[in-house]
């Protein structure tokens, strides 16, 4: 009744539709893990930071606890910056596997993802550009943290010296 190549196409596209949804899924998964271990990371860096300040304990003076305030807020800048654009590195990456992979069985079939590619690519360079423009405020409200913490620093080591 029905020619056989007809048939087999049947069968072949949920089965092409069904490997295409696990390899999308291993790689989402795979993305969010990736995600998760640098939110670990940049928490444990944190608070190994924030405790080599607390170890000082009673021996040190209130110029000390100002000096590494402003050290910590000079490298916060840098800090964000740098986990931001591994963020993105991350999600740019994971999105270009997952397009890549549902691109060819599809396109096999018949449909397009030429025009669905363009506008997340263009999506996404919208994003970056915007999260290079958050990080550049967040280093200039940084570097304004650091002047005034530096003249507190200034004020305080010319108030312990009288």
């Amino acid at each position: 009744m029905f020619p056989s190549s007809f048939a087999n196409q049947t069968f072949v596209y949920p089965a092409a539709s069904l490997q295409v949804l696990v390899n999308v899924a291993k790689r989402y998964a795979s993305g969010l893990q990736q995600l998760a271990e640098l939110n670990v990371q940049t928490a444990k860096t944190v608070f190994e930071e924030s405790t080599a300040v607390a170890k000082a304990g009673p021996q040190a003076k209130p110029a000390d606890f100002l000096s590494w305030q402003s050290t910590l807020l000079a490298e916060t800048p840098e800090k964000a910056a740098a986990y931001t654009r591994h963020f993105w590195q991350i999600v740019r990456a994971t999105q270009t596997d997952i397009l890549n992979e549902a691109r060819g069985p599809i396109e096999q079939f018949g449909f397009g993802l030429k025009k669905a590619s363009e506008s997340a690519s263009q999506e996404a360079v919208g994003l970056l550009s915007s999260a290079a423009e958050a990080s550049t405020d967040l280093a200039d409200a940084g570097a304004e943290a650091i002047e005034s913490s530096e003249k507190a620093v200034r004020s305080a080591k010319a108030d312990a010296k009288r």
